[in-house]
């Protein structure tokens, strides 16, 4: 008996002994689980710190450089227990500053970028912009990006027209009708239109919407597959991103650090600047029309600055227009602008098989920008301020068109990265392909002291 009373209390001791290791076992791995999840939760806190940080010594530099306050080459910058160290190195091929912050708290680093450009730009933040005078398509064109249009956008003629984005047209007069949109349509009224998202119109007038519906009538046998809902305000109308007085900056730089050929000049002669053999200019002023045609295999004009034509720009059997390449990162101006006449003057014509190169960098392009007044005044003359012929830009598009006050007309088959304008008319198959770096354009001539600031972005 004393023997196996024995045995049980070996075996009692033993189980307690067992309980013991696997309930400091199982302390153990809930305490290194804790410890874990505590180093990652003062990791993750510690990296957002440092984020913080860096992108504020990132602000604390741009900043500085915008308000023409003092900047060291580096600067450091805490906040709490983390510290940022920021430098700023000039690249003086692109004319800009390339800001890089870093930052670090208990061994967490994150870090920011960004580049600071130096001189005067325009934002273009949609496909095709128009003023009052609207956005007109026809059959087999198309816009692949967003359109805003302070006037009507519709399709004239037969067949379809397809915006592949958004289209708004804005205003208590805004109109879209009769066209496809792969994204969301915004106007008064929306008529016969198909549109592949969501519908903000007072009236929606027949048609097919896929997605939602927010209007106050329906009317026409107009189709909702999405739900509806009550009428939204409409859009409101907006400027268009180069105002006259940014052109006459950009006019007036060039006359003040260019080269003036007037009127009187051989040059000149007979009212026209005239090549047809590969041409260099920039940074000039011609007080004469201006003629450009493609002679023999091909005619290269260059630009290596801005240039103001005070008469009528005229590009013959397809020429070459490119950049030159030490412009670098940057668009140059092109500008028909004759003060004396924009009523059926400041004319820009752009003949079949032109094509337009930038420098070979991101955001060089040749903007080619009209000051012809007709289509603001009512179409009285009915000419083009800008005319992009058949293939126009089809094998070289790097290039903008911009008639603030005019009509721009793009015939068959012309493609392009941006068009603005008071009025623009696509015709058959034209296409505009816009394209996202065209935000922030920085100009090659314009007023200086200002900067824009692109590719801001987490680097680390």
């Amino acid at each position: 008996m004393n023997s196996f009373h024995s045995q049980k209390g070996a075996a009692l001791l033993l189980f307690i002994i067992f309980f013991l290791v696997g309930s400091l076992a199982l302390s153990f791995t809930l305490a290194r689980t804790i410890y874990s999840d505590l180093l990652v939760e003062r990791l993750v806190h510690s990296s957002k710190q440092s984020y913080y940080t860096a992108d504020a010594g990132l602000e604390d530099v741009t900043y500085r450089f915008i308000a023409a306050l003092s900047v060291d080459s580096t600067e450091v910058l805490t906040l709490g227990d983390s510290t940022a160290t920021t430098t700023a190195t000039y690249d003086g091929f692109d004319d800009k500053f390339d800001i890089v912050a870093g930052a670090v708290q208990r061994g967490a680093y994150r870090g920011s970028s960004l580049a600071l450009y130096t001189g005067t730009g325009a934002s273009f933040n949609f496909g095709v912009q128009t003023g009052n005078g609207g956005f007109r398509m026809s059959n087999g064109s198309s816009v692949i990006g967003n359109v805003f249009s302070n006037g009507p956008i519709e399709k004239v003629g037969g067949g379809t027209a397809t915006i592949y984005g958004d289209a708004i047209s804005a205003g208590p007069t805004g109109l879209v009708e009769d066209i496809t949109a792969t994204g969301s349509a915004r106007a008064r009224i929306v008529r016969d239109a198909t549109i592949a998202r969501d519908v903000y119109a007072y009236t929606l007038d027949g048609g097919v919407t896929d997605g939602d519906a927010y209007y106050f009538e329906k009317i026409g046998g107009a189709t909702v597959y999405g739900n509806e809902y009550g009428h939204e305000p409409e859009e409101a109308t907006t400027t268009l991103p180069i105002t006259d007085d940014d052109i006459d900056f950009l006019e007036q730089d060039t006359l003040a650090g260019g080269t003036l050929i007037a009127s009187t000049s051989p040059e000149c002669a007979g009212g026209e600047y005239f090549s047809d053999s590969d041409i260099t200019l920039g940074w000039v002023v011609i007080e004469c029309d201006l003629r450009i045609k493609k002679q023999g295999s091909a005619t290269v004009l260059t630009l290596d600055g801005p240039v103001w034509v005070k008469g009528n720009i005229m590009f013959e059997a397809g020429p070459t227009v490119q950049i030159d390449a030490s412009v670098g990162n940057r668009t140059v101006p092109f500008i028909a602008d004759n003060p004396d006449n924009r009523a059926t003057s400041s004319l820009i014509s752009v003949e079949q098989g032109t094509t337009f190169f930038g420098s070979g960098t991101p955001k060089s392009y040749v903007l080619l920008i009209s000051q012809n007044e007709d289509a603001e005044n009512g179409e009285v003359e009915n000419v083009d301020a800008i005319s992009l012929g058949q293939s126009a830009g089809a094998s070289g598009a790097d290039y903008l068109a911009y008639a603030g006050h005019g009509r721009i007309a793009l015939a068959n088959s012309v493609t392009l990265k941006e068009i603005t304008a008071y009025l623009v008319s696509l015709g058959n198959s034209a296409e505009v392909v816009y394209e996202s770096g065209l935000v922030n354009l920085l100009f090659t001539s314009g007023p200086g002291g200002g900067y824009t600031m692109n590719g801001w972005r987490e680097t680390y």
